[in-house]
């Protein structure tokens, strides 16, 4: 029995709810048609790059550029190694 009266509650206060006419929507509400438009704010490009990247950019190019110049040549490294002692294999 007291199952039966729980789903008669609830769908008394369905019914109740879908028989109530919704409030009147004015101009200022948003959901209302004849509510004014938002107004328009250019949308900033968030790909764009900032001052960070860009010194990011240049810092990572100036390495790459380092890296790309061999600082010494093979024979010259070799030649270091056959001044050192202890380096030289049999």
């Amino acid at each position: 029995m007291n199952r039966y009266s729980l789903v008669l509650v609830a769908l008394s206060f369905l019914a109740g709810c879908a028989t109530t006419p919704p409030p009147p929507l004015t101009a200022d509400n948003p959901t209302s048609p004849t509510a004014a438009e938002a107004t328009v704010r250019p949308i900033r490009n968030a790909l764009a790059a900032d001052d960070l990247t860009k010194k990011t950019r240049q810092i990572l190019s100036q390495a790459g550029k380092q890296k790309d110049q061999p600082s010494q040549t093979p024979t010259q490294q070799q030649q270091q190694m056959d001044q050192m002692p202890g380096t030289k294999m049999p």
